[in-house]
């Protein structure tokens, strides 16, 4: 099946050319561009001193993500030229391994839920089409992802915050271990705030369409 239709699938940066939401796009009509938690259009125009606070934030959340990526690429080639052309491996790369690759992890679920690019199913569009069902069911994964983070988020933020409360140290650097469990609280608060963020613009799109029906 081939179409002429011009794909409505909008590259998202930072990668720009590279990075999409992809829904199948050969159903007609063509299923409703997914919203993320950064609004856009009119009410991204209303919502302006927001938008700019959270660029600055979004800016912040990608510098550190580089930073521990390539700080956790640096000690696992330290560690492979120490164990295999010293003999003689450093244990304490292990722990700031783990806490380089913790703050990774969870900083970068809050950054891939600010992009609405975390993993979602898209045989919705195959089935249904009414644009509008599809909005609210989207909506609703929004919520239970929501209703999920905070779940999980509670026990792990409740476990952080023990740990941090105790002064437990690591093994071998006897470093806080509170540094490594800090990363569950900023990555779930984080991943949190945003997954509201998006309910929100899907509330409000859901709403503004409902009133003005589309022709199907």
């Amino acid at each position: 099946m081939t179409t002429e239709r011009e794909s409505r699938q909008r590259p998202r940066p930072p990668v720009a050319a590279d990075s999409f939401i992809y829904d199948l796009e050969l159903s007609d009509p063509e299923p409703p561009e997914h919203l993320t938690a950064i609004p856009e259009g009119a009410l991204a125009e209303r919502l302006q001193w927001l938008i700019s606070a959270e660029s600055v934030f979004e800016r912040i959340l990608y510098v550190f993500i580089i930073a521990f990526g390539l700080c956790l690429a640096a000690l696992m080639f330290t560690q492979v030229v120490l164990r295999y052309v010293f003999a003689s491996p450093f244990v304490g790369i292990e722990e700031l391994s783990l806490l380089f690759g913790a703050w990774f992890y969870f900083l970068g679920i809050a950054y891939v839920t600010r992009n609405g690019e975390h993993i979602h199913g898209g045989i919705l569009t195959m089935v249904v089409k009414n644009r509008n069902v599809i909005r609210g069911v989207r909506l609703a994964m929004t919520v239970l992802g929501i209703g999920a983070c905070t779940v999980f988020g509670y026990f792990a933020i409740r476990y952080a915050l023990f740990e941090i409360q105790t002064g437990r140290l690591s093994s071998y650097m006897r470093w806080p271990k509170g540094w490594w469990s800090a990363s569950l609280i900023f990555g779930f608060v984080a991943t949190g705030i945003y997954m509201a963020l998006q309910a929100a613009n899907q509330f409000a799109d859901l709403l503004l369409h409902l009133r003005r029906p589309e022709q199907r």
